[in-house]
């Protein structure tokens, strides 16, 4: 039976409109015509729906077959320090790096902050991304020259950087040597919605199928009905071009909204912007606002306390997340070794105010499994610096409860350029693939 539609109750309920439901006579008759014209009113609109969806599916379709508004895969709408590093990559020819480092901050801080120290001059982080200091080292250490790539980013969490291996580092561009820098945090974050709430994950997910870590990634209902979704419907799943395409027309507009005065710089024009519109492109970054600038002992900045930061990161150990970033680290391993590709995996050094914060049981797991993963493969270095560096780091290497500074940095890096140096895997690994002698 067909529902009433709105109109066909106001004619049964309103007296002006016919006959009086009171009279029991007329009524079945009243209500059977109101059942005839809602039925007809539904029929109509659910002709015009059906007919809305078929256009829109061939439409869809079209685009499909014609690739239009297909997303490039290195154009992005916003520079973010992932946009940055995947553009330069990009950008340079198709061959592969010896070294390729991934990691978080942990490994991205000592590795501007050291090359600002190195060269003596500041380093702008959005367009440095590589180590000279690391290649400078290990030409001491081993007498051979190496070429080195940092795909370290903000956050990187295990799951970002399969991601950069499976996707980016493969084929002419996969590299021989992969430093993996990690710590407690890249698998123990409490405050990590999903593997797929990362700024990396955002624009590196576009370079390849997902399908096979997909339950890891979207664990979220939401998140994995958004992705089937775009799967499904071609101009749903590329609306990034379509947003990329709506924020450069509205930059003008923005630009009228907050103009720049005359005498202000580029830089300046983005800091006066953000005063007016303080919640646009929140996680932009711009040429020359991300500086590393040369320090040494005596003009360091002073130790920034973190501890309440990471005290709500490892508040609650959540095993869903632990379990899916070390498989990630597990098939990272994998496909590097399936390309050819050795893996030296560090255990970065903290400080033991930071080592403090976790349970005994979870800082345990954490060491075992890493050690485990290792142990399973034969193309894997694995070194415990947090362990085998006591002696070696101190509080005064750190600029806060996690991050080494430059100085620090400088030892980090002098000691891997020496494991693998002394290394025959890693040697092996160079040499084998055209490494210079």
């Amino acid at each position: 039976m067909a529902k009433l539609d709105h109109d066909s109750l106001r004619d049964l309920e309103n007296p002006k409109s016919g006959t009086d439901l009171r009279d029991t006579a007329a009524a079945p008759e009243k209500l059977e015509r109101a059942y005839a014209k809602g039925k007809a009113r539904g029929g109509f609109f659910q002709s015009r729906f059906l007919a809305g969806l078929s256009i829109f599916a061939a439409l869809s379709l079209g685009l499909q077959f014609l690739s239009i508004e297909k997303l490039k895969p290195s154009d992005f709408p916003v520079r973010t320090w992932t946009t940055w590093a995947i553009s330069e990559f990009f950008a340079q020819p198709a061959q592969p790096k010896d070294v390729v480092f991934l990691g978080s901050s942990l490994m991205l801080v000592p590795l501007d902050g050291t090359d600002a120290d190195f060269l003596g001059k500041q380093i702008d982080a959005s367009q440095h991304h590589r180590s000279i200091y690391f290649e400078d080292a290990f030409k001491k250490a081993s007498g051979k020259s190496v070429s080195t790539y940092n795909f370290a980013l903000p956050g990187e969490m295990p799951s970002d950087a399969y991601l950069i291996t499976d996707f980016l580092l493969k084929e002419k561009r996969a590299p021989k040597v992969l430093v993996y820098g990690v710590g407690p945090r890249d698998f123990m974050d409490n405050l990590l919605p999903s593997p797929a709430a990362t700024d990396p994950y955002k624009y590196l997910s576009r370079f390849g199928d997902l399908s096979g870590h997909a339950d890891l990634l979207m664990s979220d209902w939401q998140e994995r009905l958004n992705w089937e979704l775009a799967r499904l419907c071609y101009v749903y799943g590329n609306h990034g071009q379509i947003a990329l395409d709506a924020a450069r027309s509205l930059r003008p507009l923005i630009d009228k909204v907050a103009p720049r005065p005359a005498n202000l710089s580029e830089v300046d024009r983005i800091a006066f912007r953000r005063k007016v519109l303080p919640d646009y492109l929140p996680f932009e970054v711009n040429p020359q606002e991300c500086f590393f600038r040369p320090t040494d002992p005596a003009n360091r900045p002073g130790f920034m306390d973190n501890i309440q930061e990471y005290r709500k990161r490892y508040k609650t150990l959540k095993m869903s997340t632990f379990t899916a970033q070390m498989r990630f680290l597990k098939d990272l391993i994998a496909i590097a070794n399936e390309r050819g590709t050795h893996v030296v995996l560090v255990a970065m050094p903290i400080t033991q105010v930071n080592r403090e914060l976790l349970p005994d049981a979870s800082w345990d797991l954490y060491k075992s499994e890493l050690a485990k993963l290792a142990a399973q493969s034969q193309s894997v270095t694995f070194k415990d610096l947090h362990a085998e560096g006591k002696g070696k780091f101190a509080l005064s290497d750190f600029q806060d409860t996690v991050h080494l500074h430059s100085g620090g940095g400088a030892k980090l890096l002098s000691e891997i350029a020496q494991i693998m140096a002394n290394d025959p895997v890693s040697r092996k690994a160079l040499e084998k693939n055209g490494g210079d002698q």
